[in-house]
Parts: structure tokens; sequence; C-alpha cells
């Protein structure tokens, strides 16, 4: 059954969502990988294929309604960001072999704790328990949809009784879960970010006439703390009342 021009509104905007994640991860790819030894120490080049094929499955999964695989890619994306950056941050200078050795059971572990051992020097110090905070919510509401829960099964029994079967969905549903991917895809982002140069997030973020970047997660508190951590360069200071005006009326998320 075809869509409803409300829903195909709704798929747009999660298709813009994923397109700002990838365009934010493939800049932070190629510019980590001026490095020449990038490929010798750094987990992303490896770990970035994964992230490529959950980030571009997710609109796939989004149009054929299969909304609860989208919130298990989301779960592993938050792991895998996180699993990264402890890793980078423990060992920065490893060989990938080595790290991969002498940090197993920071690979192998479920338990998202370790984000409390990562450096977030980006984010202001205050704001740092609440950002732990919301990544252990997140991830333990995205665990409910990975093993079978009796709140999962009357959330089903609803939306089914309401004749919502996958690729039935309303355009409300789709809208509540691209909040939900937002929200997942940013607190990656932050992860993502830590685990790179300084440099690179600078590269990113600050535009050459030193305003920030126009895109999609500027509308993240997080990524806005992020950004606001650059306001030191001289490209700003000229702007910098316009430059901070503008990041915080961007602010949605």
């Amino acid at each position: 059954m075809p869509m409803t021009p409300e829903a195909e509104l709704q798929i747009a905007h999660t298709e813009t969502i994923c397109r700002a994640y990838l365009f934010a991860l493939q800049f932070v790819i190629s510019d980590t990988a001026r490095s020449p030894t990038y490929f010798d120490n750094h987990l992303l080049a490896y770990t970035s294929q994964d992230f490529l094929q959950s980030i571009a499955s997710l609109p796939l999964l989004v149009r054929q309604g299969i909304h609860n695989v989208c919130r298990r890619e989301l779960r592993f994306l938050l792991e895998m960001s996180i699993k990264l950056c402890r890793v980078q941050q423990e060992q920065p200078n490893s060989a990938i072999d080595v790290k991969l050795a002498s940090l197993k059971d920071i690979l192998d572990t479920t338990n998202i704790s370790i984000q409390n051992r990562i450096a977030l020097d980006l984010l202001p110090a205050t704001g740092h328990g609440k950002f732990r905070g919301q990544v252990g919510r997140f991830y333990g509401e995205a665990c409910e949809y990975v093993h079978l829960t009796r709140a999962q099964v009357l959330e089903r029994m609803e939306l089914v009784d309401a004749g919502r079967t996958s690729g039935m969905e309303s355009a409300e549903d789709i809208e509540k879960l691209n909040m939900v991917i937002a929200k997942g895809l940013s607190l990656s982002l932050v992860f993502l970010f830590h685990s790179v140069p300084q440099y690179t997030v600078s590269d990113l973020l600050v535009q050459n006439d030193g305003a920030s970047l126009r895109w999609y997660f500027a509308g993240s508190k997080y990524i806005a703390d992020i950004d606001e951590q650059f306001d030191y360069k001289a490209e700003r200071q000229t702007n910098i009342a316009e430059i901070k005006r503008i990041r915080r009326e961007a602010v949605r998320f």
C-alpha cells in the first residue's frame, strides 16, 4: 500500500538525518586518515564499514516499517561509538592488533559503563554527568528492543490492534521514530568526535569564515556545546556574537 504524503515527508526527514550523520562520518574518516599512522593505529579504519552499513540501513528499514530493528541498529551504533572512543583514548598510538589483544575486555563487554572512563574534553565539565546519564537511558531503552519484553509485546499489541502493522505505520509513528534516531545519532557523534584528533572536529564544525557548520546536527545541544569549544579561534572573533546567537537558536533536541 502506498505511503501517505505525510508519511513520505517523515521518511524524507529520516533520510535527511542519516545523510547529515553520513556527511560527518565521511569527513571524520577522510580528515583523520591524513595521519600516516591512521590505517595502522586507528580502529575507525576498519569499524568505519560497520558505521556505514548501519547508517545506510536506517532509511531503508523505516520505509519498510521495520522500526524495532532501527532501534537495535541505533543501540549497536552507540555501543560501537563508545567502544571505539574508549579503545582509542586508552591506547591512541598502539597498533590495531595490539589494541585487539590487550583491550579485548573493552571490546567484548556489553556493559556501557565503560563510557565513564572516557574523557569528554569537548563538552563542558558541568554537563558530563547529564550527558552520561542520557547515554545510559538511551542505551537502556534501546535494549528493550534487543530482547523480547512484556513492554515490547504490549506496545506491539497496541499498534496491531490499531491496524499499524509493518509498512502501515502512521506519519506520527515515523515522526516519533525520527526523534529517537536523531537523539541516538547525536550521542554517537559525541563519542566519534572524542575518538579522533580535535583538529578533525574543528575542521568539520568551523567554516573558513568562522561560522558554525549549517547542518542537521547543529540542532543537537551536545553538538552545539562541542562547537562552542572552538569559539577561541581567530576566524570567529569578528562575528562571535552572531555565531553564538545562531548556534543558540538552532538547538532543537
